[in-house]
């Protein structure tokens, strides 16, 4: 069919149609985007779109010669609650965790799932002093849900790693993430020590 024989109201209902499939598809695929960067369970970024964010943030700290924290977090007990409640009241306690993270955080924040019971979140352009206060507001979150909470104590573990605005951060993704996790051992076992 020719366009020119095509009467207006064919040619307009055809262009609208076609607008149609396109808004759709475009749709589909940032659902697919979406489901490919986030982890099913929780709901924040899963592993690697995670750490892809994490490597651009480094790389603009550098840059923009801004402050990056890096957070290890463990759940603490997560063997025990699976063991003693079963593994639907593991999974609960992770998606509770994401969910106290996320609601914790300021919007340039952002979580990540790097596999089991850890956890990284990324403070862009934040001093220790601010994430300080951040944490703060995630241990009273905890005290709040083990206050509705009689069969465990819901607790987690932190390790910070600190990339300093006016040093150089020689630092790579691994580094970071190594540190923060060795800080969050030492508090772990501190707490281990203490019971």
């Amino acid at each position: 069919m020719d366009y020119e024989d095509m009467d207006r109201e064919t040619l307009i209902r055809i262009l609208r149609e076609k607008d149609t499939v396109l808004e759709k598809l475009y749709m589909e695929r940032e659902k697919l985007n979406y489901y490919a960067s986030t982890d099913a369970m929780t709901g924040v970024l899963n592993r690697r779109s995670g750490l892809e964010m994490l490597n651009k943030e480094l790389n603009l700290s550098r840059i923009g010669n801004k402050n990056l924290v890096v957070c290890f977090v463990d759940v603490d007990g997560l063997k025990i609650v699976n063991d003693n409640f079963g593994h639907q009241e593991g999974d609960k306690l992770l998606i509770n965790t994401a969910k106290i993270l996320k609601d914790s955080i300021r919007k340039t924040d952002f979580v990540i799932r790097m596999g089991g019971d850890e956890f990284l979140v990324i403070f862009p352009g934040a001093a220790m002093e601010e994430v300080h206060k951040i944490w703060h507001r995630i241990e009273e979150k905890l005290k709040e849900y083990n206050e509705n909470n009689e069969n465990y104590n819901f607790s987690l573990s932190c390790g910070f790693c600190e990339c300093r605005k006016g040093m150089q951060c020689g630092m790579s993704v691994e580094d970071l993430i190594k540190n923060a996790d060795f800080e969050m051992y030492k508090k772990k076992l501190q707490k281990k020590k203490e019971l």
